[in-house]
């Protein structure tokens, strides 16, 4: 009980200093403009890996600790019209649908720092079943794990999705069993190859538009 007091006093703390300086957490103007994207590169079942601007996003980070500047994932998926969306869950905290939700790739990518924007697939012939089990998840409606608690398979945080549907469909704990997985073992060669995806733009391509 103690453990957890002193949890939620250091998160508040950390709400207000990131509050104090909220300025520079907003989106800079056109600094997508600098980026493009490449979808054809991409299939069913990839992970997408994100950091957005948020003042969320920069706790995650901060309490992480992590080798790379992650907050949030997602699971790549095709729309019957053939376009990609991203199946991922959120707090209410952040967003007005608590749990299991979607949205397009684009306005995914429009709520991503770019250069932290990473695409993995899992080393399996079969990885596009990850995209299957997502998308059983989202018609279930799966709440979000406020827990965080990734023993817990009746919700789900971000990166336990995906964690998860490997498991449960491969047999393959990537994990390693941690309590707290952080976002770079989604970077293990042993486990995922990266799809290059996001690319910055020259400068002649930019004086050119």
């Amino acid at each position: 009980m103690v453990g957890r007091i002193q949890t939620e006093i250091r998160f508040f703390i950390s709400i207000s200093i990131l509050l104090y300086f909220q300025v520079s957490c907003q989106p800079p103007e056109n600094t997508t403009d600098l980026f493009y994207y490449q979808p054809d590169s991409l299939q069913c079942g990839d992970i997408i890996l994100r950091r957005s601007y948020g003042l969320v996003s920069d706790i995650i980070v901060m309490q992480l600790n992590d080798s790379v500047e992650i907050s949030h994932c997602g699971i790549l998926d095709k729309n019957v019209e053939g376009e990609f969306y991203v199946i991922h869950t959120l707090s209410k905290m952040v967003s007005d649908h608590d749990g299991m939700q979607s949205c397009s790739l684009e306005k995914f990518l429009n709520d991503s720092r770019p250069e932290t924007v990473r695409v993995v697939r899992f080393r399996n012939k079969n990885s596009k079943k990850i995209a299957d089990n997502a998308r059983y998840y989202l018609k279930e409606k799966i709440p979000f794990d406020g827990n965080f608690n990734i023993n817990d398979t009746t919700t789900f945080y971000c990166s336990e999705l995906p964690i998860h549907i490997i498991r449960n469909t491969f047999g393959t704990d990537i994990s390693f069993n941690a309590q707290k997985p952080e976002f770079s073992l989604f970077l293990n060669p042993d486990y995922f190859s990266i799809i290059p995806f996001m690319y910055k733009k020259s400068p002649d391509s930019i004086a050119d538009r």
